[in-house]
């Protein structure tokens, strides 16, 4: 927990589980569109189903790169074939003396070029829980556009419940170049800092909110692990007053 002592600028808000319900909000908060599994979307296409990204891995699709936000034994315990490994602390800032903060641009440039990815892919992210959605978060910030990422719906156990192929071998990849935009001038839309965080509590024209990222996933049935249709993430969302005229944070 941050306290009065940290440092004065804290790269904070929005990151961990919490992305999670950021993702969730650009899906839920405009016009819908029906998707898998019915769940009336403003956003389908940030989400891809296993069934797509299938397709994709056996026609083997040179435009497309899959991440697996996972520690090293998971994913070689079994991954989706041709999946790149990458986990935590590969995109916190190893020089910030607070730990988790975000990686800094060259750092998470170098990452990916060192993993074979270009600006060009298209990034089907996935994991076991919701660190994928911090990656997503990232690269969001500096820059990447939004259109050339997924996130795998339900995750790595939505492909093993499948019955889909895993391989236990990392592939093999060629270092090329990954160059992002230049760093956000402005970062508000993505991250606050913890003056703004101080301030917000004391407007009421915003929300400073905590959401349990499980409350946001289908807990059972034949989806279970995906996320909830629209309309039940706003009910979430609603309990802790949160609506689409009012500004969001989240910790």
């Amino acid at each position: 927990m941050i306290t009065e002592g940290s440092k004065k600028y804290i790269r904070r808000i929005k990151h961990l589980a919490l992305l999670i319900p950021l993702v969730l909000l650009l899906m839920a908060m405009s016009k819908t569109t029906q998707a898998v599994p019915n769940g009336g979307y403003a956003h389908p296409e940030i989400l891809i189903q296993p069934e797509e990204l299938k397709v994709l891995v056996e026609k083997q699709d040179p435009n497309i790169r899959i991440i697996d936000v996972r520690e090293k034994i998971p994913y070689l315990s079994g991954h989706i074939p041709g999946a790149v490994q990458i986990w935590r602390p590969d995109i916190e800032d190893k020089a910030h003396p607070i730990p988790g903060m975000m990686a800094p641009q060259p750092q998470i440039e170098e990452l990916l070029g060192n993993l074979g990815i270009s600006n060009k892919h298209t990034l089907i992210i996935y994991s076991d829980l919701y660190d994928h959605a911090r990656l997503w978060w990232i690269l969001a910030y500096y820059g990447f556009p939004l259109k050339q990422m997924k996130l795998l719906d339900g995750g790595i156990d939505a492909w093993k419940a499948k019955g889909y192929p895993l391989d236990i071998n990392p592939p093999r990849v060629e270092k090329t170049r990954f160059k992002l935009k230049e760093e956000a001038k402005d970062p508000k839309p993505l991250l606050c800092t913890l003056p703004e965080v101080k301030s917000a509590l004391k407007e009421p024209g915003k929300v400073v909110t905590w959401i349990e990222w499980k409350e946001s996933i289908l807990e059972e049935g034949p989806y279970k692990g995906y996320w909830k249709p629209a309309e039940e993430i706003k009910k979430v969302y609603r309990a802790k007053g949160v609506t689409p005229e009012k500004d969001l944070c989240i910790y």
